[in-house]
């Protein structure tokens, strides 16, 4: 009972331990001290009584004693962890993105991925697009020129070229009849 004591004692003061653990250990020694457990056998209270301690006397000397309870150390690189976010509600990814924000600011704003946005908003981003092209595709064949089109959707020329050029492709694709 006298080395646990003696450890937590250790402990307490920051004189045991690899240095990055020190407050750590320090901060659940200060713990087992603070507590009034008479619970369990290895309790302060209980090793202070085998010890034929006052408990309270003691607890009083060693906190009075030991150096203030440090501040966490930031680990190396002076990062800390980020804490993990909630994930966002399905409504709030639809919202933004019928708003028009890309997929890649709307996943930016809520820290996920990008695959993760258009999981959470049920493929929305990609039924909004195919519905933008296949009215791109409509307008190019009643006569739109494709300087028309990107003024109107605010797209590239060569966006909208592209977009254009699918639908040509799109029928031959290997696909048969049977």
């Amino acid at each position: 009972m006298r080395a646990v004591l003696e450890d937590a004692v250790r402990c307490l003061v920051g004189e045991v331990g690899p240095r990055r653990q020190r407050g750590q250990l320090a901060a659940e020694a200060r713990e087992w001290i603070e507590a009034g457990d008479f619970c369990w056998p290895f309790s302060f209270e209980n090793v202070c009584d085998g010890l034929g301690f006052h408990a309270a006397s003691l607890r009083g000397r060693l906190l009075r004693d030991a150096p203030a309870p440090a501040l966490p150390e930031a680990p190396p690189g002076g990062r800390g962890m980020r804490p993990r976010r909630e994930t966002p509600a399905e409504y709030e990814i639809g919202q933004m993105i019928r708003e028009g924000r890309p997929l890649r600011m709307v996943a930016q704003a809520f820290g996920i991925s990008i695959s993760k946005a258009s999981i959470l908003s049920c493929g929305l981003a990609s039924r909004m697009k195919a519905e933008r092209d296949g009215e791109i595709r409509g307008l190019r064949t009643d006569g739109w020129t494709h300087r028309a089109l990107a003024a109107r959707f605010g797209l590239s020329r060569i966006r909208i070229m592209r977009i254009c050029q699918r639908r040509a492709e799109a029928p031959s694709e290997g696909r048969t009849a049977a």
